[in-house]
């Protein structure tokens, strides 16, 4: 299957771009009885009109289309600058892929987010974008790059101007943790989060296990003795009973990261106090407001910040675009082929060439069938010229052709499933 952006190749610099809409309300009206195929006019219309076909059919239409072949001007037109995607160093080292992400991006530019990933060989990418923005991800679904949606966040503001709620638990006390307090904030992390979903538990590329050692990790960075990284252990007589992680980070903001009650000590509003202890630490510290953030289906503690005044601001999605560009888990393979073919310039043709390929790889030489194929279009496909042919195993059920230059430059990807044969 050829899948395109949907936007033209070409559009010539002579026409218009405008919507149809605007080109129509800028004809000119004749007030007179004259003809107006007579004027011009109505000619001018028609092209309008076919421009305007032109341009939104192609959402529909599979066209052959390469990815970074088309107008830059059009997509500044409707999409905005993201934050730049970078290197994650602790989720790469943690889970072994080469994982990049920014943590927060207006829109979804698609061209600049995949010249990124195959620039850097990135396995999984994450960004997070507004949920009114998700519309945007109609162009990213159209290049055919393996991606989801992992989580979406609920961010609650609480203005520091309201009043604050006493706390019921008279008895509990708030202690800031420490480096020697690791090996309790640990043990309480695992408790509290050992299951807790979010955006990496739901991929099936993240073992559960590290995804804990990445909550307790980042736990246990607020409490390095960081006056703007804390985290307070909350203590009912001497037991500690759960923590809270704040970041005081902006001068005028206090962020809540992580809370956790011990599940023995739930249903005594024990988070409640947590709450309300963090927001006069927050007013104490001059900070005008405090944000929070939940999973949005974790209506339980939305619930209680609600009944302590804090208001929904906004929801955020979090996607994982899983180029899987350097993981196998068998040895990857490759070799050097030549099209000599002129007709094979097209995407169309290109891809039926590179399905000959495929096929000869795993159905004839391995038995194994594949299906579901996915192709990314990158840049078009020359007679004549060489291109290496690279297949990993990102899964045992999935697998990965990357078709280069000599130079690392990749022209096209294609994702497909494996179904193994044994002779019976």
């Amino acid at each position: 299957m050829n899948i395109d952006l949907g936007i033209p190749k070409t559009v010539s610099n002579s026409v218009s771009t405008k919507p149809y809409a605007m080109a129509e309300s800028n004809a000119p009206r004749l007030s007179t009885k004259k003809s107006v195929l007579e004027s011009g006019s109505f000619m001018v219309f028609l092209l309008f009109k076919f421009i305007f076909v032109i341009l939104f059919s192609c959402q529909s239409v599979k066209t052959n289309l390469y990815l970074f072949h088309f107008p830059r001007k059009q997509l500044r037109t409707s999409l905005l600058i993201m934050a730049d995607l970078k290197y994650s160093k602790h989720d790469s080292q943690r889970f072994g892929l080469n994982i990049h992400r920014t943590p927060f991006t207006s829109n979804v530019d698609v061209p600049k987010i995949l010249r990124y990933i195959l620039e850097n060989d990135v396995d999984t990418a994450i960004i997070r974008i507004p949920s009114t923005k998700m519309k945007d991800l109609q162009l990213l679904e159209k290049t055919g790059m393996p991606h989801m949606i992992a989580d979406t966040l609920a961010y609650y503001h609480f203005d520091l101007g309201k009043a604050i709620n006493p706390l019921e638990n008279k008895d509990l006390t708030f202690e800031i943790a420490t480096p020697e307090h690791h090996e309790l904030l640990d043990k309480m992390v695992r408790e509290c989060y050992g299951d807790y979903t979010n955006h990496y538990r739901v991929s099936y590329l993240f073992d559960n296990e590290l995804v804990t050692e990445g909550y307790q990790d980042w736990v246990r960075s607020y409490a390095e003795g960081n006056e703007r990284r804390i985290c307070f252990i909350v203590r009912k007589g001497n037991e500690a009973v759960g923590f809270g992680t704040f970041n005081l980070e902006k001068e005028v903001k206090m962020k809540g990261i992580l809370y956790g009650v011990r599940p023995k000590y739930r249903g005594n509003n024990i988070l409640r106090d947590i709450i309300r202890y963090s927001l006069q630490y927050a007013e104490d510290k001059e900070c005008e407001y405090m944000r929070a953030t939940a999973q949005i289906e974790n209506t339980q503690v939305q619930k209680i910040w609600s009944k302590e005044g804090f208001e929904l601001h906004h929801t955020v999605n979090t996607v994982h675009i899983n180029a899987l560009l350097t993981k196998s888990i068998f040895e990857p393979f490759s070799y050097e082929v030549s099209i000599d073919s002129e007709e094979q310039v097209s995407p169309k043709v290109s891809n039926r060439y590179v399905l000959q390929r495929i096929n000869k790889e795993f159905d004839q030489k391995q038995n194994i069938v594949t299906k579901n194929h996915r192709f990314v279009n990158i840049f078009p496909i020359r007679f004549g010229e060489s291109y290496i042919l690279k297949f990993s195993y990102p899964t045992g059920g999935k697998g990965l052709l990357r078709i280069m230059d000599n130079e690392h430059k990749t022209y096209m990807l294609v994702y497909f499933d494996l179904k193994h044969f044994v002779a019976g």
